[in-house]
């Protein structure tokens, strides 16, 4: 079986010379198709409508190789925490994903597995949890006013009655909502959404929008990093049970009117996802981080991060 996997996975498992500032503490791995995902999000360079090059998904290089090769090198070092498998649209993706989960296991690698994937039969779901899958990832990525622009071959309420399920059959936490920010939505809307996510057990993954060459967003700029900023704090303090009405003053926009301190805000900006999940640099360059990989780095830059937010810290 063709896979793809992230160029930082290869360079921890030795089958890459990369330099990395920070390495994944995940294994990224994708389903593989030629010509890409049926799907064609608008932001997404793994569409089969774009013309881009599907070697990339956001800004790293995700090369091909065969899976019993990667399980065979994994088999032999604990390199990482977790697996994350993404799946794409594709004839007989759901019956593959099974595969991959009955080779690697069979293969021998015992890693906790999450599997990232739009909405899938029920009967694929159980069978996911009966294979012992722990976090689904799923990939809703934006709000309802914008979901037909970005998602045009889905329809958000049965994106959304999918999460509710799932959450159902995984547990609370064990779902984890992917929602990039950036995508022409408001940040009322955002929240919205984030906060409704919560309130069903889902968690929330945050993603900062990136554009990608050859996509339909191509020219659409990132997010302000200083809203960014705001949004991963307020997804934050969400995931700790807070409400919106306690902690935001809301409009088009919103802004904090709690104070927060230096241990949370470090959180915060963590790469938020399933357990052991990093995505070094996915959304950035070193010289703008949106998701930090590492509270490391974050120590490093909080006097940046200070003001990026116009808070002096300390609280």
């Amino acid at each position: 079986m063709l896979i793809r996997t992230s160029i930082g996975t290869l360079g921890v498992l030795g089958l890459a010379d990369v330099p990395m500032l920070e390495k994944p503490t995940t294994a990224y791995l994708l389903q593989y198709s030629k010509t890409g995902c049926g799907a064609s999000c608008a932001f997404c360079s793994q569409g089969a409508m774009h013309l881009t090059d599907k070697e990339y998904v956001s800004r790293v290089p995700w090369p091909k190789i065969e899976l019993a090769q990667l399980v065979d090198v994994m088999r032999k070092g604990a390199h990482f925490s977790r697996i994350c498998f993404q799946t794409v649209i594709k004839p007989n993706f759901e019956r593959e994903v099974l595969d991959f989960l009955r080779l690697v296991r069979g293969g021998g690698v015992s890693l906790p597995i999450s599997i990232g994937t739009t909405p899938l039969k029920e009967e694929t779901l159980k069978s996911l949890r009966r294979q012992g899958v722990d976090y689904l990832g799923v990939g809703l990525d934006t709000t309802p006013n914008r979901f037909k622009y970005i998602k045009s071959a889905f329809s958000f309420n049965n994106f959304f009655t999918f999460i509710e399920r799932s959450v159902r059959l995984f547990g609370a936490k064990h779902v984890n909502v992917h929602l990039i920010f950036g995508l022409g939505e408001s940040e009322s809307e955002f929240v919205e959404l984030m906060e409704k996510i919560y309130n069903i057990g889902g968690e929330v993954a945050l993603f900062a929008f990136t554009p990608t060459k050859g996509t339909s967003m191509e020219h659409v700029p990132q997010p302000q990093i200083e809203r960014y900023r705001l949004m991963q704090v307020i997804r934050y303090l969400l995931s700790k049970g807070y409400h919106s009405n306690e902690i935001l003053h809301r409009g088009r926009t919103v802004n904090l009117k709690v104070e927060v301190d230096d241990d949370t805000l470090k959180s915060s900006l963590l790469a938020s996802g399933c357990p052991g999940c990093n995505r070094p640099f996915y959304n950035e360059r070193p010289s703008k981080i949106y998701n930090y990989p590492s509270i490391e780095l974050i120590k490093k830059d909080m006097k940046l991060i200070r003001k990026q937010l116009n808070w002096k810290g300390g609280h």
